[in-house]
């Protein structure tokens, strides 16, 4: 097994904390996303799995954000902005924020907001760094190899 895990969907939020956040796949899949036009869609059932896929990756992201943002002080200019953010996510998350234009236009809705929650990742991680790892990094390959290195 690689170790590597993936959220289709969570609405629960239950396995937030367990798995690590895959950062370029996600990625990838929301820049595909929002190449996507109306003549040139993949079928139904792909969109819609996009869609579910979209959702639950930026619900992890707003939980990270969530969680490092309470970490800043109460007068940081950057909690305050990311304050904006979360709220931005959590309207387009909600149940009620389904696009009557359609699962095209929510999945690429969920791209675009995958995107800004890693914006807003970066820039935390720029200004903030925390000491250790955060509660969803993947462990550097590298550092498995010098483990099993130093065993044997």
């Amino acid at each position: 097994m690689s170790g590597y895990y993936s959220v289709v969907h969570d609405p629960e939020g239950r396995l937030g904390h367990e798995l690590p956040l895959d950062r370029e796949p996600h990625l990838r899949l929301a820049a595909l996303a929002l190449t996507w036009t109306p003549k040139l869609v993949p079928p139904a059932a792909d969109t819609a799995l996009t869609l579910l896929e979209l959702t639950g990756h930026a619900r992890l992201l707003r939980d990270e954000l969530a969680g490092r943002a309470d970490r800043l002080p109460s007068g940081c200019e950057l909690r305050q902005l990311l304050a904006c953010t979360l709220a931005e996510a959590a309207r387009r998350l909600s149940a009620a924020a389904s696009s009557p234009y359609g699962d095209l236009a929510h999945a690429q809705s969920h791209a675009c907001l995958v995107q800004a929650l890693y914006t807003a990742l970066d820039r935390l991680e720029a200004e903030h760094p925390v000491s250790g790892s955060c509660s969803h990094t993947r462990p550097s390959t590298r550092a498995d190899e010098d483990r099993r290195l130093d065993k044997g």
